[in-house]
């Protein structure tokens, strides 16, 4: 994903926490949560660019890379029961079929390690002295959540997942990122001079005055959103954030099947049928669907938990 794709799914998972039913405990973390966010929110299309514009660690800790395989492992774990990806991978040729992963691969290492480094940075603030040269700042915290976001959301794109090299060839990752990214600049207002969006008086980016936003897959996708429960839960099995993201890059390497059917790589995709593959299901716009909703929860749930976690620990 680009820049503004990260940054806008970062505030879309802030204000998804705000809208859900919660339970009241889980209300007061998530509106505390709100709270700091809207207070550091500027950095937030800089700060989860990072990974991408400084860390530059994406040969390995941004993906994890799936290939179907005749013996190998067949275990697929559970995700929350609305993902749409998790209803989607459960139909496919592929599910508790054999795969091998990339074992130089490390993204749900590297969102686990990140969501520690957030509790651990705001556990070392609050044991500090106010004033002192090594407590970290809330800029510094902030630019770590919205880096922490930015690994969770590739964990949902199908390219990030697929053994086969889609930034080749046409680069059919690179088209789809694009449109992705076209998107969010068509639709909102973006201070392009201090990287920023603009807000509306919620403290949400803003919709530029354009009704042809009615059309956009965005507008599907909030209302699909709108239409489904929030679940705080891993799923079934999943006992941390390593084992919740090792299921959603499973998910999103089933999908990029589903969307690039068997048969498909980067010799035979072009530029002119990427749209219109033979058997692709599901379509692009659907596929972007899947991708953003369910990152956009996960962003909010792994959030959640990991803000959770620290506030506990100050009690």
């Amino acid at each position: 994903m680009k820049q503004y794709t990260h940054a806008w799914l970062a505030f879309k998972a802030i204000e998804r926490l705000e809208k859900v039913d919660l339970s009241p405990p889980n209300r007061k973390y998530a509106d505390s949560l709100i709270t700091w966010f809207k207070i550091n929110r500027d950095g937030t299309i800089k700060g989860a660019w990072y990974p991408d514009s400084v860390i530059k660690d994406m040969a390995n800790s941004h993906v994890l890379k799936f290939t179907p395989a005749d013996q190998g492992n067949k275990d697929f774990r559970k995700l929350p029961t609305n993902y749409r990806m998790y209803e989607f991978g459960k139909t496919t040729a592929l599910y508790k079929k054999p795969y091998n992963v990339d074992k130089h691969d490390n993204l749900p290492n590297r969102c686990e390690a990140l969501a520690h480094s957030v509790i651990d940075n705001l556990k070392m603030q609050e044991s500090e002295e106010k004033g002192s040269p090594i407590a970290p700042t809330d800029n510094h915290v902030a630019t770590i959540f919205f880096m922490l976001s930015h690994y969770v959301a590739d964990a949902h794109v199908p390219f990030y997942c697929d053994n086969r090299s889609f930034s080749s060839g046409c680069d059919l990752h690179g088209h789809a990122e694009k449109e992705w990214d076209d998107e969010i600049r068509k639709y909102y207002r973006i201070d392009t001079q201090t990287e920023r969006f603009l807000y509306t008086p919620e403290g949400y980016p803003l919709l530029k005055p354009d009704n042809q936003y009615n059309t956009s897959f965005l507008k599907s996708l909030e209302n699909e959103l709108n239409n489904r429960d929030f679940k705080i839960t891993w799923g079934s099995g999943n006992r941390n954030v390593y084992d919740f993201m090792s299921g959603v890059c499973q998910y999103s390497y089933l999908l990029s099947y589903g969307f690039v059917p068997m048969g498909y790589d980067e010799t035979n995709v072009s530029s002119s049928n990427w749209h219109n593959l033979d058997g692709q299901s599901p379509s692009f716009d659907d596929l972007s669907v899947m991708v953003f909703t369910d990152a956009i929860d996960s962003i909010a749930r792994v959030w959640l938990r990991v803000w959770r976690k620290y506030v506990k620990w100050r009690k």
